[in-house]
């Protein structure tokens, strides 16, 4: 079969309601995403968010091949989600789908969706049940993944709460998981006596979210560790950091690549040197097995690891938002041309999915924008233009 990409599905669709109804099938989904896993993507999905003005700016979604990247871009695609502030948090993606969340900003936006770039649909997220109007000021941190066991999309939502003094760090998080295929946010019990930071990435590693957090005694910081979500059996695990950077880094986060587990520390305490480094978890869930991969000192200005790429080469953001390529075998890093915002930059291969093709409950561009309302989903074809709903 032809691949299905970005614009060949809607015209299968189209052609007769039999074509419809096999591209539709879950079974045919699964087996045209295994066989288009196998065979590897050619396109990666670039994006980047450069100022045009004071207080203005714009979003930019571009594919490319391996070889044009980073120079000539085969095509721009239009984000289906705008953000109401900057620029949308993209939370991870997984099978060709990409998970965005307008909350980048710490603003109560509570709008969430999942995309499939290449068969250009979008399936809104209805708002949490801790929302600002529920509870009051409070941070979150997000995971998104795929349960394998219950072949299910699911996303995580861990909510501090403050107290009347907006102290956030003896309150025991509010967990939430939101599934595509049951299509409601439920509460999950938990005993975290963690605090995941409000900027801290999420790693969706073998079916679990990753974060760092901080272990809290009494509303202190005594130490940090990798929290873990298992999406299989919705569990809380723990992992231990090598000690002498929980010794001596101020800030750290988690990445993933290839299906290991990545650590980044930025942010040395004494501001010494290995001030950004990169660290991998050889074997997953065992601490001895974290290794350094590369470092930079202080005055390289590093800021944020972007992606590890196929051709072994890693894309890094300076200060100032210049986007750079580092080889680590001949340690030679290149300039990309590309200058936007560093928190901004993201890029991963562009999984040839069917995923969400499928899905139609209407959601209204309305609800979408307040929380008082969100009660259901909407699946927007970006091909037509049009809303379908079901009771």
């Amino acid at each position: 079969m032809k691949s299905v990409l970005v614009d060949d599905s809607e015209t299968a669709r189209c052609v007769c309601k039999a074509w419809d109804s096999l591209i539709t099938n879950p079974s045919f989904i699964d087996e045209h995403l295994k066989k288009t896993a196998a065979r590897k993507s050619e396109l990666l999905l670039f994006r980047y968010y450069i100022n045009v003005e004071l207080f203005k700016g714009k979003e930019h979604y571009l594919l490319y091949t391996d070889e044009t990247f980073p120079e000539k871009p085969v095509k721009e695609l239009d984000c289906p989600l705008k953000c109401l502030s900057r620029f949308i948090n993209i939370v991870g993606s997984c099978n060709g789908v990409i998970c965005l969340s307008d909350d980048f900003s710490g603003t109560y936006t509570d709008r969430a969706a999942l995309w499939n770039p290449s068969v250009r649909k979008i399936v809104s997220i209805p708002c949490a049940n801790v929302t600002f109007h529920s509870h009051g000021p409070f941070f979150h941190s997000l995971g998104f993944g795929f349960d394998s066991k219950a072949d299910d999309y699911k996303l995580v939502r861990v909510a501090y709460i403050g107290d009347e003094y907006f102290d956030f760090v003896d309150i025991p998080p509010l967990v939430e998981i939101f599934s595509l295929r049951e299509r409601y946010w439920k509460r999950v019990h938990n005993n975290l006596n963690y605090v995941i930071c409000e900027c801290s990435t999420s790693a969706f590693v073998d079916g679990a979210c990753h974060w760092v957090a901080s272990v809290t005694k009494n509303g202190v910081s005594v130490g940090r560790v990798i929290v873990s979500f298992s999406l299989g059996d919705e569990l809380f695990r723990e992992m231990e950091l090598p000690k002498c950077l929980v010794e001596e880094y101020i800030i750290m986060d988690v990445a993933a690549f290839d299906g290991s587990l990545l650590l980044v520390p930025f942010m040395k305490k004494n501001g010494k040197e290995d001030w950004f480094s990169v660290w991998i978890m050889r074997e997953y869930g065992v601490a001895r097995s974290w290794t350094k991969l590369f470092s930079f000192s202080k005055e390289e200005r590093v800021e944020r690891l972007v992606a590890f790429r196929q051709n072994g080469e890693i894309l890094l953001a300076k200060r100032g938002g210049k986007l750079v390529s580092y080889d680590p075998n001949t340690k030679k890093t290149t300039a990309t041309g590309i200058v936007g915002d560093a928190r901004s930059f993201y890029l991963d291969t562009l999984v040839d999915s069917l995923v969400l093709i499928g899905e139609s409950n209407e959601f209204t561009e309305e609800d979408a924008s307040s929380c008082g309302s969100c009660s259901s989903l909407m699946e927007i074809d970006e091909a037509s233009g049009e809303s379908t709903e079901e009771e």
